[in-house]
């Protein structure tokens, strides 16, 4: 099974070779979350009164078993930053809206150099997601 401090070292590598030209208000933690059929990661602001605040990844708890690809990880860690770059989960200013308005996910990943996470994260995901959750049940 995988822990959270593999997710922490996913997120240092990928911010430093996709995302070092970002602000980074202030820390962003990330740990597995609850197990989820349709939720990937989710990120959001946490803001308290006695320290700093802190933006935090959820990622699904399904993606702790091996099966899961590494890429599908590295993929869905990329994205939840895209979401803090454009001023979701983050005091950054947001640019939309709507977090997935027009593609802007897809296309910030794109930009950075990242857009074969997406294709192959959205083909294994296709061929093999309900697959895993029903033998997960």
């Amino acid at each position: 099974m995988r822990n959270d401090l593999i997710l922490h070292t996913k997120l240092e590598n990928l911010w430093h070779k996709h995302f070092s030209d970002v602000p980074m208000q202030y820390p962003i933690k990330i740990k597995f979350g609850k197990k989820a059929r349709k939720r990937l990661g989710s990120i959001r602001e946490c803001i308290y009164q006695s320290k700093n605040n802190e933006s935090l990844i959820s990622i699904n708890g399904h993606f702790k078993d091996k099966k899961i690809p590494e890429y599908i990880i590295d993929a869905t860690i990329a994205h939840e930053l895209c979401h803090y770059v454009h001023g979701f989960g983050s005091s950054l200013p947001q640019r939309t809206k709507y977090p997935h308005k027009d593609g802007i996910v897809e296309r910030e990943m794109s930009r950075r150099g990242l857009i074969h996470l997406v294709r192959k994260e959205k083909n294994w995901l296709d061929e093999n997601w309900h697959n895993h959750l029903n033998q997960a049940e």
